[in-house]
């Protein structure tokens, strides 16, 4: 059994900080108790976790990142030079980093294979708890399409037991979600507008008609899965939403319908403000091609208005980043963004920890600290609800436990 005991715990479920001290004890990798240290009282062959000057909360979930990105910019001919061995090997350390950063439960978007998350779980190096999308899915000539005009394909990820991307017509697309279930995928991921770092397309496009995701979906809810959409264009955010997609992803031009939509059925959004934010970083250090940056600085504006009318309409807002676009580590300077937008302190925790939980089909196991709940949690040496930089920056995270088990302790 291991007994963390710290100064103070934050319940996002309530709101409300436990102080004068508190004790969680893990058994097996799971939470069976909590409280204040007077009344929760650690068995004496206990491994005791010190945690003195912190406040405790559920370890964080992010639900839009891509491992396998080191997330350093988008560079051509560096693509070209890398074999697809580097990049499932770039996992290792985007797992590290994402670790570190207090993010013990991810749902990676596209590009990393299964044999990741299974090398995690077999202790072969540490990392986040995984929800899988294995690849991206996208129309010929849509976001996914690493095809150039010169002829040559630079796929960003290329894992050779990771299904194609490009897929057109309905029963090719119901073969594809096939192929990619196969293959360890817990959501099947569609590209129903055009985006940013893709070659050919343009965000406010939409792609893939309805025909084709609803295919998409009901193939996956025959073996229990969901589709998140990767959804810029207005009208792609509709069409996603008309053909049953359960996450919007960037939400990039929401108008008054398609909010309305996302609150009719429980849909989420998952705004990845920052995304848009790294591509301008990179582009200003050479790091992204032109096409990329252009479009980068045409959606930011767009983005914080649409964003900002969702929080307003109260749509259920999941956490979620596009790390691996930015740098793994970085992922919770998105929590800034949103509250500046709109999103009370709490809102924003929620939205990383129950609500990203729950979105991502996990509730009650991780994004809390409830009794049967995996033993994973973050020290931070404030409060995080006065000061959301306690979470935003990597080094101010001083406690990373998952599962029971020490990953940082800083």
């Amino acid at each position: 059994m291991i007994a963390v005991q710290a100064d103070a715990l934050l319940d996002p479920a309530t709101g409300d900080t436990l102080r004068g001290g508190v004790t969680v004890l893990i058994e097996n990798g799971r939470v069976s108790k909590r409280g204040a240290r007077s009344q929760v009282h650690a068995p004496a062959d206990a491994v005791t976790i010190e945690a003195e000057g912190l406040t405790l909360l559920p370890g964080l979930i992010d639900c839009h990142v891509h491992l396998g990105t080191p997330g350093n910019g988008l560079n051509l001919g560096e693509r070209l030079a890398t074999p697809s061995s580097l990049d499932v090997l770039t996992c290792v350390e985007s797992c590290r980093k994402t670790l570190a950063a207090g993010f013990t439960t991810v749902r990676d978007a596209g590009g990393t294979p299964n044999g990741v998350r299974m090398a995690v779980e077999r202790g072969f190096f540490p990392g986040p708890r995984m929800v899988l999308a294995i690849q991206i899915l996208s129309q010929t000539g849509g976001h996914a399409d690493s095809h150039f005009p010169c002829g040559a394909s630079v796929p960003l990820v290329g894992a050779p037991d990771v299904p194609p991307s490009v897929v057109d017509g309905v029963e090719p697309m119901r073969k594809r979600v096939r192929e990619l279930i196969r293959a360890g995928a817990d959501w099947i991921k569609l590209c129903t507008s055009g985006g940013v770092l893709s070659p050919g397309d343009a965000p406010h496009h939409a792609t893939f008609t309805l025909e084709e995701i609803r295919a998409a979906v009901e193939e996956a809810a025959t073996q229990g899965r969901q589709v998140m959409a990767h959804a810029q264009a207005n009208a792609g955010i509709k069409n996603a939403l008309r053909g049953g997609v359960k996450t919007i992803e960037h939400g990039i031009w929401l108008d008054d319908d398609a909010i309305e939509m996302m609150l009719d059925g429980d849909r989420r959004l998952v705004p990845t403000l920052v995304a848009p934010q790294w591509v301008i970083r990179h582009a200003e250090k050479g790091r992204m091609p032109a096409y990329a940056a252009d479009k980068g600085r045409a959606v930011v504006a767009d983005h914080s208005l649409s964003i900002r009318k969702a929080i307003e309409a109260r749509v259920k807002i999941a956490f979620g980043t596009d790390t691996g676009v930015g740098p793994h580590g970085s992922n919770a300077e998105e929590l800034l963004l949103l509250n500046r937008l709109g999103l009370e302190p709490l809102e924003c925790v929620r939205s990383a920890t129950l609500v990203a939980a729950d979105t991502i089909g996990l509730g009650g196991q991780v994004g809390c600290l409830d009794e049967g709940a995996f033993g994973d949690l973050v020290g931070v040496a404030g409060d995080p609800l006065a000061d959301l930089e306690q979470l935003t920056r990597p080094e101010n995270i001083r406690l990373v436990v998952k599962g029971g088990t020490t990953v940082k302790a800083a």
